[in-house]
This record gives C-alpha cells, structure tokens and sequence, in this order.
C-alpha cells in the first residue's frame, strides 16, 4: 500500500488520536522487536488502518502502555500492545514494501531500491517462509500487473484488478477472522480499497511518470499525448472521471464497513473513511502530491 490510507486529524476526539498514534506506534514496535530497526523505515498509516480494523472484530484486548523510542527518546509515547492485529499489519506492510523495492528495481532500474531490497530481504527471511502461501499470490498478481503495465493496457478495470486482489487477500486471508461472513465483508472492503489506491496513485505520480516517460494507466486509458496537450490540461480534462470512478470505490467500502460488528474503534475506521480518504482524493486530485505525511 501507499501511504494514503489515513485519517482526517482534525477530526478526531482527543482520546481517538490518542488510540491511533498507539497504534502507529505499536507497530513500530512490533517491527522493531521482530526484524530489527532498518525495516521501521518502511512504516505508513495503511499499516495502521489494517491493524484497527481487524482489532475490531477479533476477540482481542489490546492495552496501551507509555514507552520511550528511538524517533522520541526523551518523552514517552503510547504504544498499542498485545495486538495480533498489531503483528499482522506489520508484517503485511513489511511484505508490500519489499514488493515495492522489488518492483521498483525491475521497473526503474532504481539502484536505491535494488540497495534496499538487498538489506531487507536477509532481515524478513522468517516472514517470507511463514507466509509462503500469501507470497506466491501476491508475486503472482504482481506478475499480472506488470504484464498488463508492459502492455500499456488502455483498461482501468483490467490493469487496477491484479493489485485489488492483493488487498482482497491481505485483508481477508489471514488466521485472525473467525466468522466467514467477515471474511466476505473484508474482502469487498480490501478489493475496492485497492481499486482506490492504485487509482488514486496513478493520478499522483502523473507529472513523475510523464517526466520519465513510464506507463501510467491514465496516460493510455485518455489517450495523452505528450507535447499536444499540456499534462495541466490533460488533468483538468480526465478530473471528473477519475473523481467518480474514485468516490465510486469509497461508496463501496463505506457500504461494507457499515455491515461490520465493530467491537472498538468504530470512530476512528469511520473517520478513515469517511472523512480521511475523501481528504485524500480532493487533496490529490486539487492539488497533486500527498505522500509522505508527517509521522505521529
């Protein structure tokens, strides 16, 4: 995932900021104590909205405790703890990184990210081996991803499906969720959520990706020309059916968060999507580039 899963602070209650800076910071931890620290780097607030939402329905009773860290050395930050939900998201965005670095490399030719995927892949050696299964999937819709970038597929649907289903899985395929009407509920909220990030990433990266000269699927889908039509124009022209096609998405996650029991953190998942991803696709689409958010 990308990073543009998070939630709308200004809106949260004192006590919610409190809960989801502890389990920003949770996972942190959990990362640190399990794979060491460099992998920390690879920490966004996707990472946070998975691990909430699972807590949520599982039978789990995570507590909050006051540590000190490396980033906060001097005053204590509140940390989420015995959370499996916790450890779950971590190693799921640990995973997405390393594909990420992976891709990069093969895409790119990107020397950092060939560095950083060298570094990592002696650090995760353990979690590639307890998640084989996933990781075959994943690497498989990878591959279907990049097959259909090499194609300059023209379709929407088609190239955003491979890393939907990514999301489908790492949402619903896991041995946290008991109950399988949750399983099918997860899964509609993971394929549409990554329906909505790799959407809305392609409409980010567009000024990135002409300056390269890559594939990006609105390129191909709007027909652009580079040098015929000014890439200001071209956004302002392709805007309206990039918002639908995003708020579409939303609607669809909302409608299956809705049918979700939540045990805790009811106000904070809806302020991640209904106020904090509607951030993130106006602030997107208006104003271009919105990654890399400050930490908590």
């Amino acid at each position: 995932m990308q990073g543009y899963v998070i939630a709308e602070k200004s809106e949260l209650k004192m006590y919610e900021y409190d809960i989801y800076s502890a389990y920003y910071c949770g996972i942190c931890k959990s990362i640190g104590r399990r794979y060491g620290q460099i992998p920390r780097l690879a920490l966004n607030y996707d990472a946070v909205f998975l691990a909430m939402l699972l807590s949520a329905i599982v039978e789990e009773r995570p507590i909050i405790q006051k540590e000190h860290c490396l980033v906060h050395p001097i005053k204590k930050k509140n940390i989420m703890r015995n959370s499996d939900a916790i450890d779950y998201a971590a190693d799921t965005m640990l995973l997405l990184a390393y594909y990420k670095l992976k891709d990069d490399y093969s895409d790119e030719k990107n020397l950092l990210a060939a560095f950083g995927q060298a570094i990592a892949k002696p650090l995760l050696h353990k979690l590639f081996h307890s998640e084989a299964e996933r990781c075959q999937k994943i690497e498989a819709h990878l591959s279907q991803l990049a097959d259909l970038e090499k194609q300059n597929c023209a379709s929407l649907d088609q190239v955003a499906e491979p890393f939907a289903k990514i999301t489908e899985i790492l949402f619903s395929e896991n041995h946290l969720i008991v109950k399988e009407s949750d399983r099918l509920i997860l899964k509609q909220i993971g394929y549409h959520l990554g329906k909505w990030i790799y959407l809305i990433d392609a409409f980010d990266d567009l000024e990135k990706d002409e300056t390269k000269n890559v594939y990006n699927p609105l390129f191909s889908r709007f027909s652009y020309k580079k040098g015929a039509e000014s890439l200001p124009a071209f956004k302002i022209r392709i805007e309206k059916q990039v918002e639908f096609n995003l708020l579409q998405y939303l609607s669809e996650i909302s409608k299956a968060l809705a049918l979700l029991e939540l045990k805790q953190n009811k106000g904070i998942l809806e302020n991640i999507i209904y106020l904090g991803l509607l951030h993130q696709t106006d602030k997107v689409l208006q104003k271009g580039n919105t990654k890399h958010e400050e930490s908590l």
